[in-house]
């Protein structure tokens, strides 16, 4: 394999792993978010060390918090930190694939050809083989800041001019968006927050004024300023005309963006919660 996915993820996770205090006020709004409307069954996607997670208080307000990630260790060492490893409503789900495509992911390189078969199970695959391995369907059902480690891993794989990298990160967004919906079931909850822009694309970020934060979004969409299709008009764009989704929304939820400080760069994030109708797929 030319790119490990596997091992980059592992990597990221081991350099995070002491940030506790760093990701605190990102930790304070994720819990938020995620404790709204508690009840039932949740399910965190990319829960990695744990570290945006208020673990305890989830478990106070969910029956069951399963979580997920391709890393099994920090999965692992997450829950341990946070003394909560025996907890009986704690369900681990290491090793697992979200994109059900990280073999194929890892083989391609610059030079790889990307066939129209690799977009389809890019974009169809996590919404039909993820659940197979999960015990679903889940209440809320949420994924916190995978979407752009999804597509970055992909990108660092094709590097930046492949002539299907913007078809390759749309196929990703489109079967992450998918896997949320078919895993919050008939009438659950899916909530996908993401990283939009960081500080190396938007050096003014660390100083923007709370209140103004908003307003950079308008801004960040016309200058490009913004990681390719994770900006919240194009990801509700994709949620409105996806034709897997759409017909079965009955709700969608934004939240104001926030930052979030990891090492030394300042990432904008955003939310955005969708209501599921009944969902049937093919």
């Amino acid at each position: 394999m030319l790119h490990d996915p596997r091992q980059r993820q592992a990597g990221f996770n081991t350099s995070t792993r002491s940030q506790w205090d760093t990701f605190a006020d990102h930790r304070r709004q994720v819990s938020t978010l995620l404790t709204s409307a508690p009840g039932g069954r949740l399910c965190i996607l990319g829960a990695g060390n744990t570290n945006d997670l208020d673990l305890p208080t989830l478990l106070e307000g969910y029956r069951e918090v399963h979580l997920v990630d391709l890393d099994p260790t920090a999965l692992g060492e997450g829950v341990a930190r946070q003394g909560v490893a025996d907890h009986p409503g704690i369900h681990l789900h290491g090793g697992l694939d979200l994109t059900a495509m990280v073999e194929t992911i890892a083989s391609w390189s610059p030079r790889a050809e990307v066939r129209p078969a690799d977009l389809d199970a890019l974009a169809n695959w996590p919404g039909n083989r993820v659940p197979l391995v999960l015990p679903g369907p889940f209440d809320h059902v949420a994924s916190t800041c995978l979407l752009s480690q999804l597509t970055d891993t992909t990108a660092h794989a094709l590097g930046d001019h492949h002539p299907r990298g913007t078809a390759v990160m749309e196929a990703i967004r489109r079967g992450h968006l998918r896997l949320l919906a078919r895993l919050a079931g008939p009438v659950g909850r899916a909530t996908l927050i993401t990283d939009i822009a960081s500080s190396k694309c938007f050096p003014s970020l660390p100083d923007t004024p709370d209140e103004r934060l908003a307003d950079l979004l308008p801004w960040l969409l016309r200058s490009g300023s913004h990681y390719h299709g994770l900006h919240p008009n194009q990801i509700l764009a994709a949620l409105r005309h996806d034709p897997s989704i759409a017909p079965h929304l009955t709700g969608l939820q934004t939240s104001s963006p926030w930052r979030w400080r990891l090492h030394s760069r300042v990432f904008l994030v955003w939310a955005v919660s969708m209501h599921m109708g009944i969902v049937q797929w093919n």
